[in-house]
C-alpha cells in the first residue's frame, strides 16, 4: 500500500452551512503542489430541484488571488469539462443531491476556488461545503 497522507493536504474552503444564496469558497495556493483537486458537497436539497431552481458548481482560477475568471478551457479541467462559465456540475434533481462534484485543475494559475451557485428561487436552504485536495507535494511530509 502506498503512502499518501503525508503527500497529501486537505483544506476546507467552505464551511459547512446550509445556504440558499450563493457562495465562493477561499482561495487555494497551489504553490509547492503539483495537483489540486476540488470537492463541493451537497446535502439534501431544500427546494424541488429542476432546470430552473438548481444548484451550479463553478470553478474559478487567478493569478494573484484577487482577480477571478472562470476556469472554462476543457484542457485545464480533470473531470467534466466546463461550460462557458465555468460550470463543471450542476444539481436539477432531488436524485442528484446528496452528491460529491468534483473537478481537479491543470490549468496555469497559481490560485483557485470554487463556488455554489444557486439558480432561481431558493427559500428553503440546503447544506453545502468545500474542500479542496492539494496533491504532489514538492515537500513532505505536508502539514
Amino acid at each position: 500500500m502506498r503512502d499518501i497522507h503525508n503527500s497529501l493536504k486537505a483544506v476546507q474552503t467552505l464551511d459547512p452551512a446550509p445556504s440558499a444564496e450563493t457562495r465562493y469558497g477561499a482561495p487555494v495556493d497551489g504553490r509547492g503542489y503539483q495537483a489540486v483537486e476540488h470537492l463541493v458537497l451537497i446535502g439534501a436539497a431544500g427546494e424541488a430541484l429542476s432546470q430552473e431552481c438548481a444548484i451550479a458548481c463553478v470553478l474559478e482560477a487567478s493569478e494573484d488571488g484577487s482577480a477571478w475568471l472562470p476556469v472554462t478551457a476543457a484542457h485545464e479541467v480533470l473531470g467534466a469539462p466546463p461550460d462557458e462559465a465555468g460550470i463543471f456540475a450542476r444539481v436539477e434533481s432531488v436524485a442528484d443531491d446528496l452528491s460529491v462534484c468534483r473537478t481537479g485543475y491543470a490549468g496555469p494559475a497559481r490560485y483557485t476556488r470554487v463556488g455554489v451557485l444557486f439558480i432561481g428561487d431558493h427559500e428553503e436552504p440546503t447544506p453545502v461545503a468545500a474542500l479542496a485536495l492539494l496533491g504532489g507535494a514538492h515537500l513532505k511530509p505536508v502539514k
